[in-house]
């Protein structure tokens, strides 16, 4: 202490002391932190992982001139002092608080500008094996040329202890990432608080200190909180930097990206730009003429061109678009690598994106799953390609309608299904569904995918942790009266009701009273009626109170009746006659409920069901149920399946 001359305490928090000191050799002026600790073995310790942030030299990162132990008398404290530089400009916070003031917007040029050196910050730091953990706009500073440089690693971890135990943390809770307390972490916590701090700095026009923060403590709680102030925000910034906030405040940091996996976003590249980061190409050098493939040479043809002309991204667009005009393909998985390898050189161009999805799902398509499952279409590769293209095109629907169709059609497999969530794609057909909710087809192949992905049960708690099952509503009020969005939903509602706490959402969100209300407006939809009431079924056999809601349907008709008036249009259709059979089941195990199904056609329904599907012993079962609850028939020695044990046999 005794080479510096104190000039002002600046602060006080849990982590320490901090002061402005001037130092006695140079005479320049630095911060220096105290961090009390409680024996010479933790100063120790914690001495040997600040002397790790010496090798912390970047132009964003915060200079640390030394670190030495020191003993105060007057207050009977060891302290590990960390000497940094100081930045007169100040803050982030102290720039947003001015902004918030004045209710002045950040230039969308300019927070893309911070961004990129913040990204380029944490891949350097993160590439030390350094977490900072309390990443915060306090802890952003401004040079004078208007640079940011994050500082304050007074609370860094080594990461290999960070990946091995949860640590306790001090830091602000605001912008903590929510595993940090909860479970171990890892460079992924830094991500979510630069979302934070993104999304602090897109609302400085909008909204208040408290509202934000209030923000952002909710959306650790529910995703779903996030899709208002996105609202906000895309109002006055692009739509790609409110799927990069979506991006990077995923709750569950497995499927968040690390600093260097947003370095392959477009988005991302041109914030690094504005910089002349390293860590972006620099100006490409003239590229040669783009080429046409050859149109007489079929698919073997294409692809010797693609091999030749690949870093050409007009000329692999044009080859791509070729081979979409086969009726069919015959690439081999040399081919198939070669399409992933082009889809990641070129990944800015959206259309060259486009092109590949669709050659893939024509390549997918075609795969036997059962026979071939090890297919590279179904590869980790290629499922990381597709959700990376979803990334970076959150604003293209094309390309967002063609990914989720291609991910419904490799959650066929329930391999790729695991691997698709694993990767974060539920989040990314969930931010398409939110992006584009207005949109019907967008929504039908969202809603297609998710149905598909409920194949793998961690899908199931991946999907509940987002609160999908409210967008799967959302969706089907929104787009009622299309059949393609209904029926797609009302599958994956039927899968997502085998969880406990989705049921209890559905209940929630009267998700009872709107199936019926789909069945009614789509009775002769044999596809809508058949997955409709069996996601009824399931539904009405964990939740009484879905089931008097589906007996009153919201006080207008009584459901019973909606759903005998449309079996009506499917008699001869087994498998909607079974999930009418399984709703009439479970709604006769409610004592409450008996005299209304007694009192309505359901005998008369049952009686024509058994002359046509006597043999059929999937439908006789609930049938023979129905007629012993409603006093017409005799009690069978056993009970049938419920409609979730059905739901998941199937």
């Amino acid at each position: 202490m005794e080479n510096y001359v104190l000039k002002q305490r600046m602060g006080k928090g849990a982590q320490g002391s901090v002061f402005l000191v001037e130092s006695r050799a140079d005479k320049a002026q630095y911060v220096l932190k105290k961090v009390e600790c409680n024996d010479e073995a933790e100063a120790n310790k914690a001495f040997k992982e600040a002397m790790a942030l010496q090798e912390l030299q970047h132009p964003y990162v915060c200079g640390y001139k030394e670190f030495f132990v020191t003993w105060d008398k007057e207050e009977s404290a060891m302290f590990v002092c960390i000497v940094m530089d100081y930045y007169k400009m100040g803050d982030m916070d102290r720039v947003l608080k001015k902004k918030r003031v004045k209710q002045e917007e950040i230039e969308e040029l300019v927070l893309k500008k911070w961004l990129g050196q913040m990204v380029e910050a944490l891949v350097f730091v993160h590439k030390k094996k350094v977490i900072h953990r309390d990443l915060k706009p306090s802890n952003i500073f401004l040079t004078e040329e208007l640079n940011v440089s994050i500082g304050d690693f007074g609370v860094a971890t080594v990461m290999g202890d960070a990946r091995t135990r949860t640590r306790t943390t001090v830091g602000s809770m605001i912008w903590m990432a929510p595993e940090v307390l909860e479970r171990p972490y890892d460079e992924r916590s830094d991500v979510w608080s630069l979302g934070c701090i993104v999304l602090e700095m897109a609302t400085c026009g909008t909204k208040e200190t408290s509202e934000v923060h209030a923000v952002l403590f909710e959306i650790k709680q529910s995703p779903v909180n996030l899709e208002e102030t996105l609202e906000e925000i895309g109002k006055k910034y692009s739509a790609d930097l409110c799927q990069l906030i979506r991006t990077m405040l995923r709750r569950n940091f497995q499927q968040r990206p690390t600093a260097v996996e947003l370095v392959e976003l477009p988005y991302i590249k041109e914030c690094l730009l504005l910089s002349n980061s390293a860590l972006v190409n620099k100006k490409k050098e003239k590229q040669r003429a783009a080429k046409d493939p050859p149109t007489d040479q079929g698919v073997a043809g294409v692809m010797s061109f693609m091999k030749e002309n690949a870093d050409n991204e007009i000329s692999i667009a044009n080859a791509l678009k070729q081979l979409n005009t086969y009726p069919s393909l015959d690439i081999d998985e040399e081919g198939k690598k070669l399409i992933i390898q082009n889809m990641k050189m070129h990944m800015s161009e959206a259309t060259t994106q486009i092109q590949a999805l669709r050659v893939l799902l024509t390549l997918a398509a075609a795969v036997d799953v059962e026979e071939d499952s090890g297919n590279v279409v179904f590869s980790l590769d290629v499922i990381s390609a597709i959700t990376l293209a979803m990334k970076a095109h959150a604003s293209s629907k094309e390309l967002q309608c063609v990914a989720c169709l291609l991910l419904k059609t490799l959650a066929m497999s329930e391999d790729a299904a695991g691997v698709i969530g694993q990767r974060g794609g539920i989040q990314d057909v969930l931010a398409a569904m939110r992006s584009f909710p207005n949109d019907a087809e967008v929504c039908a192949n969202c809603c297609a995918a998710l149905s598909c992905l409920t194949i793998s049960d961690k899908n199931l708690d991946i999907i509940r942790e987002e609160k999908g099952v409210v967008d799967l509503i959302n969706a089907m009020k929104t787009h009622d009266e299309k059949a393609s969005v209904v029926d797609s939903a009302c599958t994956a509602l039927w899968g997502l009701s085998l969880d406990d706490e989705n049921a209890e959402t559905m209940s929630e969100y009267s998700c009872a009273e709107l199936l019926l209300s789909c069945i009614k407006m789509h009775a002769k939809n044999a596809d809508v009626m058949k997955n409709a009431c069996m996601a009824l079924a399931s539904l009405v056999s964990e939740s009484e109170e879905s089931a008097f809601a589906a007996l009153s349907n919201g006080g207008g008709e009584i459901g019973i009746k909606v759903v005998t008036d449309a079996y009506k249009n499917h008699k001869d259709n087994p498998d909607v006659v079974e999930n009418v059979c399984s709703f009439f089941m479970e709604m006769c195990e409610y004592d409450d409920i008996l005299n209304d199904v007694k009192s309505s056609d359901v005998a008369i329904v049952m009686k024509e069901v058994k002359v046509k599907f006597a043999s059929n012993t999937d439908i006789m079962d609930p049938v023979q149920q129905v007629e012993a609850k409603i006093g017409i028939g005799p009690t069978p020695s056993n009970r049938p399946q419920s409609a979730r044990d059905k739901a998941k046999a199937k």
